[in-house]
C-alpha cells in the first residue's frame, strides 16, 4: 500500500478568495483612517497644536489659516478617507510641517508607485539600505504595524470570518485524491494507482486569520493536523512578522554586523520560539508527501521556509492552485516564477512542480 501525505500551504490569497479585506494596502488605508480620527479628535480640543498619531504627525505653520483649515477637516466630502486628507497635508507643505516615519513612508509609496505593497519584502530592504546603521529605529516602527496589523486582522476575524459559510467546490479540492500524473517522475520506490487518499493531511497556514480551519472542523484529528507556523490572533505574542530568506547574500552581510537588532524579526530565528517548525518537520520527515499550494505567493519573505518543503527528499508533488481573473488571464506563470526562486536545483523544481494542465483554479 502507498502511503503519501498532503501538506496544504495556505497564504494570504485563501483569504482574498473568500472576499475578505486583507491585503496589506486594505489595512494600511485602514490604519490611515484610524489616524485621521484620531487627529480629528485631537483638533477639537486643541486648534493650535501639533497632531500626531503613532506612525504621522503635522503641525500647521500659519496661525491665521489653521482655524480655517481645521474647519475644514470635518467635511466628509472633501476628505472621505485619511488617505485623502494625508495626500492633501502633502500637497500643502506650504501650511503644514508633516512627518511621517520612514518606513511608513516607503510603504505608502511602494503603494502609489505599484499599486501594492509586501510589508515584509519593505522591511528587509530597509533593513539592508536606509536603516543598515540604525536597525533599532527601523524595529520600533515595525512594531507598531505589526500592533495595529493584529488589531486589522483581529476585527475581520471576528466580524467576518467566524461568520463564513465554507465553500463546497473548494473543500472538495483540498481533500481530492492524489493523481498518478501529479507524482514527479522517479520520486517514489513503486509506482501508484490512478488515484490515491492522502494518509494524512497537514494544514499549514501562513495566515493569522482562521479561514482555512473552517474547512477542518469535525474530521479525524488523527489524521488532519492544523499548524499556524505563523501564530494565531488570539496570542498576539506568537505572531512571526518579518523576513526569511537565509539564502539571500544581503541576510549573510546583516549577521555579520554582530548586531542582534539586525536579526530581531528574522522568521527562521522567530520559529524557535514555538515548537510549530519543529512539528512540521516531522510531518515532512514522515513519509513521501505532496504540496497544495492555495494562495500563498511563495515570495522571498518565506523562502527559507519553502526551500526546507520543496526540496526535501520526502517532497513527491508541488500542485499550485492559481487565480484567474478577467479576459482570459491567471497568475499560474507568476506562482510558477516564484515557486522556481525557492529551489537551489531548477531540474528538481521541473519534475515537482505539476504542470498547468493538471493544475486548478482556487
Amino acid at each position: 500500500m502507498t502511503i503519501i501525505n498532503r501538506i496544504i500551504l495556505v497564504g494570504n490569497g485563501f483569504d482574498l478568495a473568500h472576499g475578505l479585506a486583507t491585503k496589506y494596502e486594505d489595512f494600511i488605508n485602514w490604519y490611515l483612517d484610524e489616524w485621521f480620527n484620531q487627529v480629528k479628535e485631537q483638533s477639537m480640543v486643541n486648534k493650535y497644536g501639533t497632531y500626531s498619531y503613532k506612525l504621522c504627525s503635522f503641525k500647521p505653520k500659519l496661525r491665521g489659516v489653521d482655524t480655517w483649515e481645521i474647519d475644514q477637516w470635518r467635511n466628509e466630502k472633501q476628505f472621505p478617507t485619511g488617505k485623502k486628507f494625508l495626500e492633501y497635508l502633502e500637497k500643502k507643505s506650504e501650511l503644514f510641517n508633516l512627518e511621517q516615519a520612514s518606513f511608513m513612508k516607503r510603504i505608502c509609496r511602494s503603494i502609489e508607485t505599484k499599486g501594492w505593497v509586501d510589508i515584509e519584502n519593505e522591511y528587509y530592504d530597509a533593513l539592508n539600505h536606509e536603516y543598515l546603521e540604525i536597525p533599532e529605529k527601523l524595529n520600533k516602527e515595525f512594531e507598531i504595524i505589526k500592533s495595529e496589523l493584529i488589531k486589522y486582522l483581529k476585527n475581520i476575524q471576528e466580524s467576518k470570518i467566524e461568520q463564513l459559510t465554507i465553500n463546497k467546490k473548494l473543500k472538495e479540492k483540498i481533500f481530492a485524491p492524489i493523481k498518478s500524473r501529479e507524482i514527479a517522475i522517479g520520486s517514489l520506490d513503486s509506482e501508484i494507482p490512478n488515484e490515491v487518499i492522502p494518509n494524512q493531511c497537514l494544514l499549514l497556514n501562513f495566515n493569522y486569520t482562521k479561514t482555512a480551519d473552517l474547512y477542518f472542523q469535525g474530521l479525524d484529528r488523527a489524521t488532519v493536523f492544523i499548524n499556524h507556523i505563523h501564530g494565531e490572533l488570539t496570542n498576539p505574542d506568537s505572531i512571526i512578522f518579518g523576513y526569511g530568506d537565509e539564502l539571500d547574500d544581503g541576510y549573510k552581510d546583516i549577521v555579520k554586523r554582530r548586531n542582534n537588532e539586525h536579526l530581531m524579526n528574522i522568521k527562521s530565528i522567530k520559529y524557535l520560539e514555538t515548537p510549530n517548525y519543529r512539528d512540521m518537520l516531522a510531518f515532512i520527515k514522515a513519509a513521501p508527501y505532496q504540496i497544495y499550494i492555495m494562495g500563498h505567493s511563495c515570495g522571498n519573505s518565506d523562502r527559507t521556509l519553502l526551500n526546507t518543503l520543496f526540496e526535501h527528499d520526502n517532497c513527491v508533488s508541488i500542485k499550485p492552485f492559481y487565480y484567474e481573473g478577467e479576459k482570459g488571464y491567471d497568475n499560474y506563470l507568476d506562482l510558477v516564477q516564484n515557486i522556481s526562486r525557492n529551489f537551489t536545483d531548477m531540474k528538481l523544481m521541473r519534475n515537482r512542480v505539476v504542470n498547468k494542465t493538471f493544475c486548478d483554479t482556487i
